[in-house]
């Protein structure tokens, strides 16, 4: 734009998929069109399948279509991506995230250019009118004609394109219906085991899917020796949700699986012992599964704070630095390895780091589920309980907006922390783990689950009259006892953030506020980094 305008197109890539590696991350055609993309593409295009890269088939879509079809094209795409695409002929700029925000793309605001990016361009220590000009981009489809924008000095404004393909545009819709009241959870024979049946055929489909779309390991495995690489990682716990995606890795992957299972406090976390317990449940199965103990300290964190303080940007509280470090670890795969063995569990390598460079994580379950619990919370002795609500335990965040609102009220309270995850959670995560040399997957969040799940009834998805471990993620939990073997303790889990199972929340409690007390009453995770806050000040 003006006389000194022009277009600086950059990537950098991490080749997942396709038989031949790819020259450059910019992919460019014989038109003058170029493409800088980030994701997976698992349905939506002509030419996809095992050994076709999807960023090269993308391009030749966007390429072959009538001018001003890239929306079109954008919008029949399934799976997580975030993507910049020139079209040369009509001197548009094309950009957008998928309907979910599953991968991150960020905008610069703060002056008359157009910044797009993956990452904040800005040092976390630049001013604060600076840093937080960065926002992440909605989930959305969006262009930019600069043909209208010749000898102006400010880019135009971005065009919002709806979404014409029916499925993201359910999706998209997702929390601007009115809940319904509902029947109770034992009224209007709601058949709980059925829609878990169901939600198991498409989440099989979903996790199978990002399991056979893999034609390239990590580069840097050691430890390995004699054994048979792994081509998938699982980002475990031990508890519920990523016990059901180890299990039907194991069901779609021929070879290892690789169970990553990160911890701050010697070996002795929560998770920890969860994921020991696990992997004996898992391989009495006859599959091959491989704990990978990866153990971390504060100071580990510390050595890697500025790095992780500019991906995390810009999101910038201590619950944000604590969950990045513990993914960011996670994700260097990089740890003790141990598998089942003569009916106990053996040390394989002690210094071992997986080939997987695709990691299979549970995000989204919580959310669409209501698994949450945010904070620390004591029962409300003071107020009178109804006798509909006095089975109601641990006063999670979901629990109590239904004993204030009823069914209503959690419907609307999950449908919000769905339609927030791409602001608060998705694009942090894809920083942090890609920033690793690795790749998150999040079967939970595929299309067709994520639509599934919206139309399930609340009292179905969960029920908040039945105890923790069993009314939280209900429909998960009874997937997990009835259908799928060896999850039966993992079914019964209660849910633990990763900072809270990892312990590296209540290491950096008692480090920064005194105690775990003190934390919970400084409400400590929301609290503003120091670095960003002194910046601000």
């Amino acid at each position: 734009t003006g006389e000194e305008g022009g277009l600086l197109l950059r990537a950098s890539l991490l080749q997942v998929r396709g038989g031949a590696k790819l020259g450059g991350p910019q992919l460019a055609d014989g038109l003058g069109n170029v493409l800088c993309f980030n994701g997976e593409i698992y349905s939506g295009l002509s030419e996809l399948g095992q050994g076709v890269n999807d960023g090269a088939a993308l391009l030749s879509e966007l390429g072959a279509s009538p001018e001003g079809g890239a929306a079109g094209v954008f919008s029949r795409l399934r799976g997580p991506w975030a993507a910049i695409f020139w079209e040369e002929g009509t001197q548009t700029l094309w950009y957008g995230r998928d309907v979910i925000g599953r991968r991150s793309l960020l905008r610069f605001k703060g002056d008359d250019r157009l910044v797009l990016s993956s990452v904040s361009l800005s040092p976390f220590d630049a001013p604060e009118e600076v840093r937080s000009a960065w926002e992440e981009v909605p989930p959305g489809i969006y262009s930019v004609s600069l043909a209208s924008a010749v000898g102006s000095n400010a880019v135009p404004e971005p065009l919002h394109h709806e979404w014409v393909d029916p499925i993201p545009a359910a999706l998209a819709q997702r929390g601007k219906e009115e809940p319904s009241s509902g029947p109770g959870p034992t009224e209007g024979g709601l058949d709980v085991m059925a829609s878990a049946e169901h939600l198991l055929r498409l989440l099989r489909n979903s996790v199978k899917l990002r399991c056979s779309l893999v034609d390239h390991r990590y580069d840097h495995s050691q430890g390995v020796g004699d054994l048979p690489q792994a081509k998938v990682a699982v980002l475990y716990s031990g508890g519920l949700d990523s016990a059901i995606l180890a299990a039907l890795a194991g069901e779609a992957v021929e070879g290892p699986i690789d169970l990553i299972n990160v911890c701050f406090v010697g070996g002795k976390s929560p998770d920890r012992l969860a994921a020991l317990e696990g992997l004996r449940d898992l391989s009495e199965s006859g599959r091959e599964y491989r704990l990978v103990e990866v153990d971390s300290t504060l100071q580990e964190v510390d050595a890697m704070r500025s790095r992780l303080l500019q991906l995390l940007q810009p999101t910038e509280t201590i619950m944000d630095l604590n969950i990045g470090a513990s993914l960011s670890i996670a994700a260097r795969c990089k740890g003790r390895l141990k598998r089942f063995q003569d009916g106990g569990i053996v040390t394989v390598s002690e210094d071992y780091t997986s080939a997987a460079r695709v990691i299979l994580c549970g995000q989204g379950a919580d959310e669409q589920c209501g698994g949450k619990r945010t904070g620390v919370f004591e029962p409300l002795r003071s107020r009178p309980v109804s006798t509909d609500t006095k089975t109601l335990l641990g006063y999670g965040r979901h629990k109590t907006k239904f004993q204030n609102g009823g069914w209503p009220a959690l419907s609307k309270e999950i449908e919000h922390d769905v339609n927030r995850l791409w602001r608060r959670n998705l694009g942090r995560d894809d920083r942090v783990i890609s920033d690793q040399g690795r790749e998150a997957r999040f079967p939970f969040l595929d299309e067709d689950v994520a639509l599934s799940l919206h139309k399930m009834a609340v009292e179905v998805k969960c029920d908040p009259l039945k105890p923790l471990g069993e009314g939280d993620k209900q429909v998960l939990r009874v997937m997990a006892k009835n259908f799928l073997p060896g999850l039966a303790r993992a079914s019964q889990r209660p849910k633990r953030a990763i900072q809270f199972g990892t312990r590296i929340a209540k290491l950096a409690n008692a480090r920064d506020f005194g105690s775990n007390r003190a934390a919970n009453m400084a409400s400590a995770g929301s609290v503003v980094l120091p670095e960003f806050d002194a910046v601000g000040r």
